[in-house]
């Protein structure tokens, strides 16, 4: 996955970053304008329909996510144990005081508060509560602060809506536009996925759901989120200012075996290659990173600042896509399999697990699925098989959102009457796309009537 930006906007650089291995595009709502995010997007649509392959486009919506306000000068430099406060009233911040995006959040500042600023970098205390107007607070760890840059408060249990009015606009914009997933920041419990979902009913967005975990309570109620969702993000940004950082490898590793354990697409996201947002190449913990995401059981990696705002967005993409490849066979041969329900289909998740058996029985080159929705391509996908998967649709919003699942590989196709017609069709995918020879096996899911949802309930071993 990519984020969309300044570096990484024109038409040029979209083909490049495709052709370099990008699979799903992340326009930020955060940043930019309703103009540049529709050019965005229709640059994308642009080089899908160049290239005939498919491209997921997911849409992150901003949540009560707390800024610093405009800075005067474009930053300042507050230095260890100098006084700022920080006010209410918008204004154009100075070295003695600045605003934040977020007026009621001085409600929320008592002594003794602790607010870090740019993902952590600086600390401060409030030091006096001067309620509603202002808060005084002492910079404990200072640098140089720029305007627009986030504000955390660690632990603090802020009682605002995990969507914002700016939310509901950017969502009502999303809705008549053909995104795939919605991401959702700063979720803390299902209830605010399920708020998500209704909106997106009444506005008939039928987008997928992608909750973020940045929060601690989020954490703790990572069960519930995950049923939730659709598909889950562990946005270490965030979550490494909200709690103790050597927790974050932890909650990370434990996110991505429920994700797997539920069917659940699983995304690592944050500062993974962040050296090549000004370095043509990545420190070796940055590999290792990303690496180890895969063997975390991650369906996708994702670059932020790497690709959005970027000296080297290609060569980032490139980097990480041939991470993943090298880091595959080594994956493939140490996996264990960690087994997958899918409660509504429980027949598609055990046809899935078979599969595995499968393989391991027989020289098989490829997995292919015909699927209505993609459900039986993301259960396979969670199988974490050690061959390919081909997957065909007639709908093509499920061909896109599989863009997502580990391992599949997405074309639409209109609905054949019979089987044998599928077993055709996957082999000849399979040959032109170099996944399998003449004379080699690839197994067969359909379901009969063809088509329908829920109705997997076939499995073909076919010679080609």
């Amino acid at each position: 996955m990519a984020t969309m930006g300044p570096a990484s906007g024109e038409l040029k650089m979209v083909r490049r970053l495709v052709k370099a291995g990008v699979d799903v595009f992340r326009i930020n709502f955060s940043h930019g304008n309703d103009e540049q995010r529709k050019e965005f997007l229709d640059n994308i649509r642009k080089v899908e329909s160049e290239t005939g392959a498919p491209i997921a486009v997911m849409g992150d919506l901003c949540g009560p996510k707390i800024r610093i306000g405009p800075i005067a000068g474009g930053s300042i430099l507050l230095a260890e144990g100098q006084q700022v406060v920080v006010q209410r009233e918008p204004i154009e911040g100075t070295v003695e005081r600045v605003s934040t995006t977020m007026a009621e959040l001085i409600d929320e500042l008592d002594v003794g508060q602790v607010l870090l600023l740019d993902d952590g970098k600086i600390r401060l205390e409030v030091v006096e509560s001067r309620k509603p107007d202002e808060a005084v607070c002492k910079t404990i760890r200072g640098g140089v602060l720029s305007g627009g840059k986030g504000m955390n408060l660690p632990h603090a249990g802020l009682s605002v809506s995990a969507l914002t009015e700016n939310d509901r606009r950017n969502l009502k914009w999303i809705s008549k536009r053909d995104f795939d997933y919605v991401a959702m920041s700063f979720v803390r419990s299902a209830e605010d996925v399920g708020q998500l979902r209704r909106l997106m009913v009444e506005s008939g967005c039928k987008a997928h759901i992608v909750s973020k975990i940045e929060k601690p309570r989020a954490v703790d109620n990572i069960e519930e989120i995950v049923e939730a969702s659709d598909a889950v993000m562990v946005a270490r940004g965030d979550l490494g200012v909200e709690m103790e950082l050597p927790a974050v490898p932890i909650a990370q590793k434990r996110i991505a075996r429920l994700c797997q354990q539920a069917g659940k697409p699983c995304i690592i996201a944050t500062q993974m290659l962040e050296t090549m947002t000004h370095s043509a190449v990545p420190t070796r913990a940055e590999v290792s990173d990303v690496a180890n995401a895969v063997l975390d059981h991650a369906d996708a990696v994702m670059l932020s600042g790497e690709t959005a705002v970027g000296e080297f967005p290609v060569e980032a993409v490139g980097m990480m896509n041939r991470v993943v490849q090298h880091i595959q066979s080594y994956h493939d041969e140490t996996y264990s399999p960690v087994a997958a329900q899918l409660k509504p289909l429980p027949t598609t998740a055990a046809l899935a697990g078979a599969v595995r058996h499968v393989l391991e029985a027989e020289d098989i080159a490829a997995v292919a699925v015909f699927t209505a929705t993609g459900a039986t391509a993301r259960m396979l996908a969670k199988c974490r098989l050690p061959r390919p998967i081909i997957a065909f649709s007639p709908d093509i919003a499920a061909v896109r959102r599989m863009c997502l699942y580990y391992g599949v590989f997405a074309a639409r196709a209109d609905a054949p009457k019979h089987t044998r017609e599928v077993l055709d069709l996957a082999a000849k995918f399979a040959i032109n796309a170099g996944i399998a020879s003449k004379g080699e096996k690839i197994v067969v899911l359909t379901g009969r009537p063809i088509g329908q949802p829920g109705a997997t309930n076939t499995l073909v071993v076919h010679s080609i």
